[in-house]
């Protein structure tokens, strides 16, 4: 399943980041085009035989250029684009429920979960750990 699957990557870059971990958020989206982003840093050739946790484990610590925003994988776990604004619209419905002391990385992903294009998003803290949406909802117990 795509959310089990995005909640071990998001534990296995939060682990790996060590002490300089930053934070993380990730679309998984296989229509990178049609999401509401703006690149944040100018893009990069990224090399085929790295992995997808490797590179966002590098870029999820502090002293990356790259940390800010959010990153898009493909449903195969693809890394498609780094370090985007992303910009998606209110869930009421979602806003509904009680308010947790979440940032704005987090609420991003949550609404953003709600889009057509995002197959899932997830977001990785120092402070509540990993946190997985799908559909403008948070995905519990994975």
């Amino acid at each position: 399943m795509l959310t089990i699957r995005l909640q071990e990557l998001l534990n296995e870059v939060r682990g790996a980041g060590g002490e300089l971990f930053s934070g993380i958020g990730v679309l998984v989206s296989n229509a990178p085009d049609d999401l509401p982003v703006m690149s944040l840093r100018p893009a990069i050739d990224l090399p085929n035989d790295i992995s997808t946790t490797k590179i966002l484990t590098e870029i999820s610590r502090s002293t990356s250029e790259y940390h800010d925003g959010f990153h898009v994988i493909s449903s195969d776990f693809r890394v498609l684009r780094l370090s985007v604004y992303f910009s998606p619209p209110i869930v009421h419905e979602a806003a509904a429920g009680p308010r947790v002391h979440r940032g704005g990385r987090y609420w991003a992903a949550l609404f953003g979960s709600a889009l057509p294009a995002v197959l899932a998003a997830g977001v990785a803290s120092t402070h509540y750990g990993v946190a997985v949406f799908e559909g403008g909802r948070e995905v519990q117990n994975l």
